[in-house]
This record gives C-alpha cells, sequence and structure tokens, in this order.
C-alpha cells in the first residue's frame, strides 16, 4: 500500500509542477518583460535599440514563451515526473502479477 500513497503523492506533485508552477513562471515571465520595457521606455538611441533587440532576441521568448521557454521547461519536467509515475506503476504491476503467477 505504501507504493499507491507515492504514487498519489507524486501524481499530485507532477499536477502541480504543470499548473501551479507553470503558471508562476509564466506570470514572473511577463512581469519581467512589462517591467523592463517600463524600465526603458523613455530612452532613446541606440543603446535603446540595442537594449531592445538583445531583450527580444535572446530573453523574451525564454522567460515567457509558454511554447519554447522556462515555462515550457517547467511543463516538460512535470510531464516526465507524470511519464515516470506511470512507468513505474505498471512495473509494479508486472512485477505482483509474476510473482502471482509464480506462486500457483
Amino acid at each position: 500500500m505504501d507504493c499507491m500513497i507515492k504514487n498519489a503523492e507524486v501524481k499530485d506533485a507532477a499536477n502541480t509542477i504543470k499548473t501551479t508552477i507553470k503558471d508562476e513562471f509564466a506570470t514572473a515571465g511577463s512581469a519581467l518583460v512589462t517591467s523592463f520595457n517600463a524600465a526603458i521606455a523613455d530612452m532613446k538611441g541606440e543603446t535603446k535599440d540595442a537594449l531592445e533587440e538583445f531583450f527580444n532576441t535572446n530573453i523574451r521568448d525564454l522567460v515567457s514563451s509558454e511554447e519554447s521557454g522556462i515555462p515550457a521547461m517547467v511543463m516538460g519536467f512535470g510531464d516526465l515526473i507524470e511519464s515516470n509515475r506511470v512507468q513505474f506503476a505498471s512495473v509494479d504491476h508486472t512485477i505482483a502479477e509474476s510473482i502471482k503467477g509464480g506462486a500457483q
């Protein structure tokens, strides 16, 4: 029974990672984008242009994209944990069936 309790805990953790934690990273990334834009809004000149280009090329999607950025990576980690949980449950069941069959 201990295995099933752990299984439920891992399932809950994976779901939390894929929803709550992923959303927190996405929200923080959006806040960073908004704050950066506000911080340079009144700037003028080549430095502003260079900062905007650098940020838009290297940072924006990394911190905010739910398809390819940190939020997507967090989601992928949650998916990995969930897949491992499913595999473990399957292997556990297979071993149990093998033991039952071997006892007859």
